[in-house]
C-alpha cells in the first residue's frame, strides 16, 4: 500500500468531512476514494471515520493520528523540495544581505551576466538567491546551505574566506528629505535593519550618525517593505544604497560589505566559488548595484 497516498486520503476527508468534497478536491471520483480510506482503516487497525446518514464525523483514534499524518505529509514535501534543489548543482546559491534594499535587482543581474559561462558547468546555470540578515547568511554558508554571500561589515566571519571591505555610497530617502538637507538637519529616526542581523555593523551604524551630526535615533523595520511604510508616513528617514540613478549624499555613513565563501575544503566542485565572488565585487564597486 501507498502509505503516503493514503494518508493525503486521510487528510482530504478530515477538511472536507465529506468524501464527496474530499474526492473533488483531490481530482478523483468518491469509489476509490472511499476504499482507499478503507485499506488504510485495516492497515492501522483503528477506525478513523464514522460514516452515517449524517454525514461523516472522525473518531477519537483519527484525531490522534491526524497531526502525525499531516508531519508525515509535510515532510515528503520537503524532501522533494530539497531533492530537487540537489538535481539542479549548477545553480548558484547566493546570499545576500537585506541592507542593499533597491540595489538587489541591479546586482543580480549584473552578476548573472557576468557569471555566464565563467563560473558555471554550463551556460544554462542560474543564480538563486537568498536574501536575508547577515548573520543568518553566515550560517548558512558555514552549514552548505549558500556557495557566495554579500554581508554587512564588521561582523564575525570565522570559518569562512571573505574578500575586501567593500563601501557604498548611500542617500537620505524621506518625505521631508530636499535638496541640501543632510543627517544633520534631520531630526526623525533612522529605519535601520534589525540590529540581530548584525550587531556590530548596526552599532557602528549608529556612532556613525552621530558623527554626521544626528541625533543617532533608530528604529528597527524588519525588511524593505516595513522601512518603506515608516518612511512615507513620515515616521522615520531611510539611508540606503544608491542606484545608479540616484548619486550618493556625502552626510550619510557608506554601506560597508564584505564578500563570504566557505573554505576551499568545503566547496562545491561544480561551482567556481572564486568566480562568483569576484564577478560580485565587480557589480557592488562598478556596476549597476552602484
Amino acid at each position: 500500500m501507498d502509505l503516503l497516498k493514503h494518508l493525503g486520503f486521510f487528510a482530504a476527508v478530515a477538511d472536507a468531512r465529506h468524501f464527496g468534497n474530499a474526492a473533488a478536491d483531490l481530482g478523483m471520483t468518491q469509489p476509490p476514494l472511499s476504499q482507499g480510506i478503507l485499506r488504510l482503516e485495516r492497515h492501522l487497525g483503528v477506525r478513523l471515520f464514522d460514516r452515517d446518514a449524517r454525514g461523516v464525523r472522525i473518531t477519537a483514534a483519527g484525531r490522534r493520528l491526524l497531526p502525525s499524518a499531516r508531519e508525515l505529509l509535510d515532510a515528503a514535501d520537503d524532501l522533494v523540495v530539497a531533492a530537487r534543489d540537489l538535481a539542479l548543482p549548477e545553480q548558484v546559491r547566493l546570499g545576500i544581505a537585506a541592507d542593499l534594499e533597491d540595489a538587489v535587482p541591479g546586482l543580480l543581474r549584473a552578476v548573472g551576466v557576468d557569471l555566464v559561462p565563467k563560473a558555471l558547468a554550463n551556460a544554462g546555470g542560474a543564480v538563486v538567491p537568498t536574501v536575508a540578515g547577515s548573520v543568518e547568511l553566515v550560517d548558512l554558508l558555514r552549514d552548505g546551505l549558500l556557495d557566495v554571500a554579500v554581508v554587512r561589515h564588521p561582523g564575525v566571519l570565522d570559518g569562512l574566506t571573505a574578500g575586501p571591505v567593500l563601501v557604498l555610497p548611500t542617500r537620505l530617502e524621506g518625505v521631508d528629505v530636499g535638496a541640501g538637507v543632510g543627517l544633520a538637519e534631520v531630526r526623525l529616526p533612522v529605519a535601520v535593519p534589525p540590529r540581530h542581523h548584525q550587531p556590530p555593523a548596526h552599532d557602528q551604524l549608529v556612532d556613525a550618525l552621530r558623527r554626521a551630526g544626528h541625533s543617532g535615533a533608530v528604529v528597527e523595520a524588519r525588511d524593505t517593505a516595513q522601512r518603506r511604510a515608516l518612511v512615507a508616513a513620515g515616521a522615520a528617514v531611510g539611508v540606503v544604497p544608491t542606484t545608479v540613478e540616484q548619486p550618493g549624499d556625502p552626510s550619510c555613513p557608506p554601506l560597508r560589505l564584505r564578500v563570504a565563501v566557505p573554505h576551499a575544503a568545503q566547496r562545491r566542485p561544480e561551482v567556481d566559488h572564486d568566480a562568483v565572488a569576484a564577478a560580485i565585487e565587480r557589480a557592488l564597486t562598478s556596476g549597476p548595484a552602484r
